[in-house]
């Protein structure tokens, strides 16, 4: 149904240096770019406008034109389905949620261009002074903007401007715009600056159960031989409730409790690598990765040394992360509070993701 066309075939002369091959966590922007399209219900494929090597699998190439109206059309000779997205390369930041939106609009509208309210204080400049202007008035408009194909084939075929926005092609030669509800996190990567840190978030996790129960001690997906297990709903593994709890926090989600109630059957004796998995879904949804996660498990028994190395692999695996992205260490509460005396295992954890 759709097709999508990522133009980048720009020099980066802001930048001062290639941007989309900077990079962003274990991606570079580009790749970052790309696959926020893929696993999309109704999306075809995927064709990159560039004369760059960049290294995406699963992505067609055009070549990269003079300016970006001529790099527009180069991807749309490529283009067979009834609808085609365009979008700005170095926009790495826009969710899933964003781009399904603006297909769906796209179809119901025959167009859609995502656009935000602007939020600085604008002047205008004419001659040597400048003059208030009403924000209220304008809006920041965004990709990835939706069309149908031969509309804005033929948009392009009337005007070679080297307009930035396919959108004013659209009004100007096919017919009004629609506008969507856009994201503040998509936003154009323009300067170095822009890549770190930008899009970083940091959440925190934290859980505690008491001994007293028959179930197997698990700790972090590892089952712990001891004699004692922690009272919960699910399997009560502590450290993966915290972990859980941190990356839903980094997501600006509830927290696990909320999202998964002890008083629900569906999670009773329930594997807590399930909650985990589910917290990575929504970050994907959200189009944000994993950097790093980091646990703090507070016990005075049993003792863990031997069993963090295990842990780390599962977590890892979990995430699909790699192993040293995970930091795990043990302590104990020098028999203070609830873990004073054997009385339950408590856990911190963090993370942050981008």
């Amino acid at each position: 149904m759709f097709d999508v066309v990522i133009v980048a075939g720009g020099k980066s002369l802001r930048a001062g240096t290639d941007k989309l091959s900077a990079r962003l966590g274990e991606q570079t922007v580009i790749a970052r770019t790309a696959n926020l399209f893929r696993d999309i219900n109704g999306i075809d494929k995927i064709i990159l406008v560039t004369d760059e090597d960049y290294q995406i699998d699963g992505v067609l190439l055009a070549p990269a034109g003079k300016t970006r109206g001529e790099s527009v059309k180069n991807g749309l000779k490529l283009v067979k389905s009834r609808y085609v997205l365009i979008h700005d390369g170095a926009r790495p930041f826009a969710s899933k949620k964003l781009v399904e939106k603006v297909m769906e609009d796209t179809v119901i509208h025959g167009n859609a261009v995502p656009a935000i309210p602007v939020v600085d204080s604008l002047r205008m400049k004419k001659d040597d002074s400048y003059s208030y202007v009403d924000r209220a008035n304008f809006l920041s408009v965004q990709t990835p903007q939706g069309f149908v194909t031969d509309d804005i084939i033929f948009a392009h075929s009337q005007d070679d401007s080297a307009s930035y926005d396919d959108s004013e092609l659209y009004e100007k030669h096919v017919g009004e715009v629609y506008y969507s509800e856009g994201e503040t996190q998509n936003k154009k990567i323009t300067h170095p600056y822009d890549c770190f840190g930008y899009n970083a978030r940091i959440g925190d996790g934290f859980d505690v159960h008491r001994f007293g129960s028959d179930k197997p001690l698990k700790l972090g997906g590892v089952t712990i031989p001891y004699n004692n297990g922690l009272i919960a709903h699910s399997d009560g593994d502590v450290v993966l409730h915290a972990l859980t709890d941190a990356l839903l926090s980094a997501a600006d989600e509830r927290d696990i409790g909320v999202l998964f109630p002890d008083d629900d059957p569906r999670y009773e004796n329930a594997d807590s690598r399930v909650f985990l998995i589910e917290a990575k879904k929504i970050l994907e949804a959200k189009n944000l990765c994993i950097n790093n996660v980091s646990v703090t498990i507070i016990a005075q028994k049993p003792k863990l040394k031997d069993y963090l190395p295990k842990m780390r692999e599962v977590i890892a695996s979990q995430l699909n992360i790699l192993p040293e992205r995970v930091n795990l260490s043990a302590t104990t509460s020098e028999n203070l509070g609830i873990t004073a005396e054997n009385g339950g295992i408590a856990v911190i954890a963090m993370a942050s993701v981008y």
